[in-house]
């Protein structure tokens, strides 16, 4: 069975390793490195595996509606044309990729490509993980405190 559907743990996880590889990434590009280990923890994290330790396929990724989702938004850049479902179908390829041999078979713009989904990844996860932090009991006291002033 696969196991790549992401819990809470392993979105707030997602969330440094995204920015890791991002950072790893733009240093190949850069050739700096020659490799973004943090990439291959975050693809391993994202895509999961099945038991007997190979990676599942697209059609399976897909198949999880909320993988898929996240995945979509991911994709879609600042200052670029809405993501697509093509757009998606490179994303998951490259994943897949990365959990393989590595970077060496990249060209620059596949680099380029999943360095902007990480920096989108870590966008979705930070809002999420924003989106679910409580407000501060002080503050939603002093705002049903103001509230009371204007019912009077």
């Amino acid at each position: 069975m696969t196991n790549h559907h992401l819990n809470r743990v392993a979105r707030d996880l997602a969330v440094e390793q995204s920015l890791d590889a991002a950072i790893e990434i733009n240093e190949v590009i850069n050739d700096k490195r020659q490799d973004a280990p943090a990439l291959l923890k975050l693809a391993s994290l994202l895509i999961g595996t099945e038991s007997e330790g190979t990676a599942p396929s697209k059609r399976e990724l897909l198949n999880d509606s909320q993988f898929a989702s996240l995945s979509f938004r991911a994709a879609v850049s600042p200052g670029k044309d809405p993501a697509s479902p093509q757009d998606l179908d490179l994303i998951l390829d490259l994943l897949l990729r990365a959990i393989g041999p590595g970077l060496a078979d990249f060209s620059p713009d596949d680099l380029i490509c999943i360095r902007d989904f990480c920096l989108g990844l870590n966008r979705e996860l930070t809002s999420e993980v924003a989106s679910r932090t409580p407000e501060p009991v002080l503050a939603r006291s002093s705002k049903a405190g103001s509230m009371a002033l204007y019912d009077n």
